[in-house]
């Protein structure tokens, strides 16, 4: 939309006898164009669901800039940003030219281009009286604005893609096309990036809240994914004095592996009474297998899957093993065990079956069990658990093991999902 050009003056007086710059203040809040009540609604929710709003995600990100600096290269322009309205206020996840944390709502160019919907070009904001009073044109000394809503998948304006100039300009058709074109790149990894960010954090939410420290006995976990979210997952509860822990490792990652990862785990968690109360983890994983057998044929994938379940007074363990591997039972006496199994991942043949093994922990022993995330990080690769050893021996409880984890992690650039779950008894335990 291009706006009128209509010579007006802030000396000159309306029908109703007041100075136009009189009348512009008083009536500001209805010429900044906010959308009726039921879109606003829709618009602010769609904002609050991305993650945009902002006490979450007011700060700056080199995604964005790099596509408003070359906006503003390209049309010569003074200032280029994107513009995101929450509530009454406006912040910017971008900006070049200007450096302004927060503004009211009705002070910007873009709320007006959000109440629109389209393309909304400025030519020169003294000569229209909708925009020659906003504090960028009167303070700042903006003559030219050009602005593209930029959507969700619904259609709803969650950001604006703008460009400001200090003298009054046009823009032809084929300058506009780039513009829509800025836009829509910037709109996909806006959107995009908020989604995924929300994806993590749900993901997040979705493991143990706390560590477990009962009894001389502590466990804690993490899950580093390779991108914002992952396929892998863990579990783990005490319930009437028997720990029961779930490891798994969706084939792939990102938000494919994810989406599978969650119903792995809803699968497992689904038999903890069972597991809890003796049941035979070979029965249990063959359930969990039974599950998800229709998801993981329809998306050709697989689940490597390790469950254990401890009694917290003997220290005995049940185990079943479906592909995973990964489990280093470290001796207090040094000695490092590997808790293997011959029992192929979930999801390769569909009559295939698992088996419960047993061992103990005992006072003053360490376990580990990981994804092959963390297995591509060892130097060696083959027989890595002389190395896993020296790890879990290296660090007196499970929060060090794993800062440990996490920093080998950072060091060497994961090219895959790195997740791990600690189990340390306490020398001082006794039956």
């Amino acid at each position: 939309m291009f706006s009128e050009d209509r010579p007006t003056s802030t000396r000159d007086a309306g029908p109703d006898g007041r100075p136009v710059e009189r009348r512009r203040r008083a009536d500001r809040a209805d010429r900044a164009g906010t959308p009726p009540d039921g879109v606003e609604r829709r618009r602010q929710r769609a904002v609050d669901s991305l993650g945009l709003s902002v006490p979450a995600r007011q700060q700056r990100d080199d995604r964005f800039d790099r596509i408003t600096r070359l906006a503003a290269r390209i049309f010569d322009a003074s200032w280029a940003g994107i513009t995101v309205l929450d509530g009454d206020q406006a912040w910017f996840p971008s900006a070049q030219g200007f450096d302004i944390p927060l503004m009211p709502r009705e002070d910007t160019f873009c709320s007006r281009t959000t109440s629109n919907a389209r393309l909304t070009v400025v030519p020169d904001a003294t000569l229209d009286p909708d925009y020659a009073g906003l504090p960028a044109v009167v303070n700042d000394g903006i003559r030219f604005y050009a602005g593209v809503p930029m959507t969700d998948t619904l259609g709803n304006v969650i950001g604006v893609f703008c460009v400001y100039d200090h003298s009054p300009r046009t823009m032809p058709g084929r300058d506009l096309e780039t513009l829509e074109d800025l836009a829509a790149w910037a709109q996909s990894e806006l959107v995009g990036s908020s989604e995924m960010l929300r994806a993590g954090q749900v993901q997040k939410a979705m493991l143990p809240a706390a560590p477990l420290h009962r009894d001389g006995w502590d466990v804690d976990g993490i899950c580093l994914p390779a991108l914002a979210v992952g396929g892998d997952l863990f579990d783990f509860a005490l319930t009437n004095g028997v720990i029961h822990i779930g490891l798994g490792d969706v084939m792939g990652k990102g938000t494919g592996a994810a989406l599978v990862g969650a119903g792995v785990r809803a699968a497992v968690r689904s038999t903890h009474p069972e597991v809890v109360t003796g049941t035979d983890l070979g029965t249990t994983t063959h359930r969990v297998a039974r599950t998800l057998r229709g998801d993981l044929e329809r998306n050709e994938s697989f689940v490597t899957l390790f469950q254990c379940a401890i009694d917290v007074a003997s220290g005995s363990v049940r185990y079943a093993d479906a592909g995973a591997g990964l489990c280093v039972l470290l001796r207090v006496d040094g000695t490092v065990e590997r808790l293997t199994s011959e029992d192929r991942p979930l999801g390769i043949l569909p009559d295939d079956t698992w088996t419960e093994h047993r061992t103990t922990i005992d006072p003053g022993d360490r376990l580990l069990v990981f994804s092959d995330g963390l297995l591509d990080l060892l130097h060696d690769q083959v027989e890595w658990w002389p190395e896993v050893g020296t790890l879990v021996g290296e660090h007196a409880d499970p929060a060090g093991l794993l800062l440990a984890v996490r920093e080998l992690t950072a060091a060497q650039v994961a090219l895959d999902d790195v997740t791990a779950v600690a189990v340390y008894r306490s020398p001082e335990a006794r039956e």
